[in-house]
């Protein structure tokens, strides 16, 4: 399966991606800051909306095209400098809804918890050390 995928921020749309895998798992990869994929904060999307292609081709087109069209915040390595000068025909996107997304969520909020404490730990040893 070769499809393109949009994360909305709000009304506005914060990245756009590509990925031959099953969107659950690329969406893991961003939520989870996995290697090879753009880091995403889960607790900022809104929406995610995805379109599927029927040849690779397509989809690598489309997704060069929609970046420099849409200007996606967090897109940069494929945005051009200067605007399009052709137009291709539309591709309609659906609403992708991913079951997953509370428990990820609970479980992103967990780990940070953890790294707070982590860090007033390590604070108040530097404290008491430095008291010493």
């Amino acid at each position: 399966m070769f499809t393109l995928y949009k994360i909305y921020y709000g009304d506005t749309l914060a990245y756009l991606g590509r990925t031959r895998q099953p969107l659950k798992r690329r969406l893991h990869g961003h939520f989870f800051k996995k290697k090879l994929h753009k880091a995403i904060d889960i607790s900022r999307v809104t929406r995610i909306e995805s379109a599927v292609f029927s040849t690779c081709a397509d989809m690598y087109l489309y997704e060069i095209y929609y970046i420099n069209k849409l200007h996606p915040l967090l897109n940069r390595d494929d945005a051009a400098d200067d605007e399009l000068s052709v137009a291709l025909p539309e591709v309609e996107f659906y609403e992708f809804h991913c079951d997953l997304m509370e428990k990820w969520k609970a479980e992103i909020l967990a780990q940070k918890e953890q790294q707070r404490a982590r860090r007033r730990e390590q604070g108040e040893l530097r404290a008491a050390k430095a008291k010493q």
